[in-house]
Formats: C-alpha cells, sequence, structure tokens
C-alpha cells in the first residue's frame, strides 16, 4: 500500500511545478516593448557563465536486492525514502542568437535518507519447499546518513521573447551522474535476519508437521528465533557507488536584469536510471549481493547567468 502515497507525493510535486512555472511564464510571454530594440541590438553569439542552487526532492525509490546468505538465495524489493536535499551547478555555456543557446554543466548534490524498508522477500529452501518461498511483512531498516550525486551534463536551450526582458526557456540535458551511498549507514545483515527468523519458524512447523503458516507458542518463538541469530557480515556490503547515464529536462524564465545579467527561476527532473551496487564476501559460504534501482529528481531553482 505505500505504493498509493508514493503516487500522490509525485503528483502533488508535478502539480506544485507546473503552478509556480506558470505564475512566472504567463506574464513572461507578454513582449516588454521597452526592451525590444535594446535586446535585439545585444542578440548574438555570446558566452556565458551561471550558477543554480535548487531545492531538491527525491522520489522514494523502488529498488531489488538478490544474494545468497548463508547458502540460502533471497530476492528483495526496498523502498528508500529521501528529506529534502540540495543541489549547487556551475555552468558554461554559449548563445547561439535567435534564442538557441547550450551550456555545459558540473553538479554536487545531496540528500538524507529518511528510511529504508524491505518488503517482499522471497528464498529457496530445497528441505521446506520445493518452490521459491515467498517471506510475509516488512522489515524497516535503521538508517542513517545522506547519499550524494555529482554529475555532468550537456543541455540545450531555447529562449522565448527575444529582445524582451523576460524569456521564457525550455531545455534538455544528458550527461553522466555519480551516486554515493558511502555515507549512508545502516545494518546489512537486517534483510537476511527477518528472513531467517521467519525460516526457522517455518522449519519448527514443518519438525512439528503443522501448516508452514503456524503459530508456535511464545517461548519456543523466542528458542527458535533466537537460533536463526546471523553473524555480523553475513550479507555483504555493497558497494559505495556507481556511475550512470542520465538525462533531465527543464523550463523556467529568466528576467534580463541587464545586458549582461540575467536572474532566473525554474524547475528541472533528473532521471539516473539502472544504477547497481553489488558486494560478496569470501568468507564461510561466499555470500553475493547486488542491489538495481533508479533515482527520480525534482529540482526548484533559482539562477543568473552572466554574459561577456
Amino acid at each position: 500500500m505505500r505504493l498509493i502515497p508514493h503516487l500522490i507525493n509525485t503528483r502533488y510535486r508535478t502539480i506544485a511545478a507546473a503552478a509556480i512555472l506558470a505564475a512566472f511564464l504567463l506574464p513572461a510571454f507578454a513582449p516588454d516593448a521597452r526592451a525590444a530594440d535594446s535586446g535585439a541590438q545585444a542578440e548574438g553569439s555570446r558566452w556565458y557563465l551561471g550558477l543554480n542552487v535548487p531545492v531538491m526532492f527525491i522520489d522514494d525509490s523502488d529498488s531489488v536486492e538478490t544474494g545468497t546468505a548463508q547458502g540460502v538465495p533471497y530476492t528483495a524489493n526496498a523502498l528508500t525514502e529521501y528529506a529534502t536535499g540540495f543541489r549547487v551547478s556551475g555552468v558554461v555555456g554559449r548563445e547561439f542568437g535567435a534564442g538557441l543557446r547550450a551550456d555545459v554543466e558540473l553538479f554536487f548534490a545531496r540528500a538524507e535518507v529518511d528510511k529504508l524498508i524491505y518488503k517482499g522477500r522471497t528464498t529457496t529452501v530445497p528441505q521446506l519447499s520445493p518452490d521459491p518461498i515467498r517471506i510475509p511483512g516488512e522489515i524497516s531498516i535503521p538508517v542513517s546518513g545522506s547519499a550524494s550525486q555529482v554529475g555532468a551534463m550537456v543541455n540545450v536551450w531555447y529562449d522565448f521573447n527575444p529582445g524582451s526582458k523576460w524569456r521564457p526557456y525550455i531545455g534538455a540535458g544528458l550527461g553522466l551522474v555519480r551516486v554515493d551511498w558511502g555515507d549512508v549507514k545502516y545494518d546489512r545483515n537486517g534483510v537476511a535476519q527477518g528472513a531467517a527468523n521467519q525460516l526457522a519458524l517455518m522449519q519448527a512447523c514443518v519438525t512439528q508437521r503443522q501448516p508452514p503458516t503456524c503459530t508456535l507458542p511464545p517461548r519456543v518463538q523466542q528458542g527458535v528465533l533466537s537460533q536463526a541469530t546471523l553473524p555480523p557480515g553475513t550479507v555483504p556490503d555493497l558497494s559505495d557507488t556507481d556511475t550512470v547515464l542520465a538525462f533531465q529536462l527543464g523550463a523556467g524564465v529568466g528576467y534580463q536584469y541587464s545586458d549582461a545579467l540575467t536572474i532566473q527561476m525554474g524547475y528541472r527532473m533528473l532521471n539516473a536510471s539502472d544504477l547497481e551496487f553489488s558486494g560478496s564476501n569470501t568468507a564461510g559460504l561466499g555470500a553475493t549481493a547486488m542491489a538495481t534501482t533508479e533515482m527520480l529528481v525534482h529540482l526548484f531553482e533559482i539562477g543568473i547567468r552572466y554574459r561577456f
């Protein structure tokens, strides 16, 4: 049922982005006759530098983790929730005239990880069942720390209303994003421990010739669960970073404060998919793990451009 709030958050952010942009874009499409002559004279091929400082919202991210623990294969779906973050980006670009410009953007972003919830766990234990066993319930793993992004994008923009002080713009970009989870701390054994506890309970049920959904007396349950405790390092740590191809779409409005300086406000959506984090442990039975996920980022930004 967590999918519903996830969709609601995405919808609210999209509506908020559209409302903010509409408030600025509608009056901006009216040409400014007072600036038309001076603006037209200033049009041409010119270089510019820019700085953008957005507020960043990352959609709740679904991921799939597969691996082995104590020789038993498992699969788990996870949901990661992020707090509001920030991003700082600098650009070097060139205006080509007729409203067309392009730039190279370098950025750094950071957001704290609020929650990490594992759900939909499955495993295969031939002694219990020839078919994959689905482990019911969810496990909320205590988590702390922030995930960061470092990226480089090549963007192409089109400015409407050449010659006006108010210039709405749209554009898109393509580049590379490096996501770093090195500062995020959480118990890697958590998901496997929950599965081991449930499997131990099921094993006890089978031994007593009861259905797998049986309920054991509390005292027996405690004894079974204590025997299922996994030693630290049973599930290997995942790699901290991955670098993937990403794209972004953006729109906003710029106000030409002077011939050299433009102030802008806008919205961007960045998507980085096919992120993979893997790990292995040669000790014991040689545990392995791999998690795949993606990031959908919403940016509400204010920035400046200085052309020369």
